[in-house]
């Protein structure tokens, strides 16, 4: 775990450049690493890099989408740039994109039913004429 949390530390120092990272600098490199990670993760787990809103920073946008589910991601690109040779680093893009897919797949749990609970009737009390004396004399003569 410190060896994914040191190369997190170590992309994010690596930033020296702040340019908006653009679709057409991913490589056919970080597609199959993008590719391979997520069918670790599951296989109905679809992913592909897109173009952020406010790119104003070197983050890399990737979609992830399973069951009618859709969320966008940011991984900074000195992290996924790194990741191609090192596999500490690409653990730890493995891990957040593990996490947000998680997050996207997550459903609260229903809320409780109300407490009210009736009293159960007493064992006995409905005979319905089987037993002793309580079924008077049908059908005897």
């Amino acid at each position: 775990m410190a060896a994914i949390a040191h190369a997190v530390a170590s992309a994010a120092a690596a930033t020296t450049d702040r340019r908006p990272v653009r679709i057409d600098d991913v490589t056919a490199a970080h597609q199959r690493l993008l590719r391979d990670l997520t069918g670790r993760i599951s296989n109905g787990l679809e992913s592909e890099f897109s173009e952020l809103r406010d790119a104003d920073g070197p983050n890399v946008g990737i979609v992830l989408r399973e069951r009618r589910c859709e969320v966008v991601m940011e991984i900074p690109a000195a992290l996924l740039m790194q990741a191609v040779d090192d596999l500490a680093a690409r653990e730890a893009i493995r891990v957040r994109i593990k996490s947000r897919r998680d997050r996207m797949l997550f459903k609260a749990p229903p809320s409780p039913l109300p407490k009210r609970v009736a009293a159960a009737p007493a064992p006995g009390a409905f005979q319905f004429g089987f037993g002793r004396g309580g079924g008077g004399h049908r059908g005897r003569r």
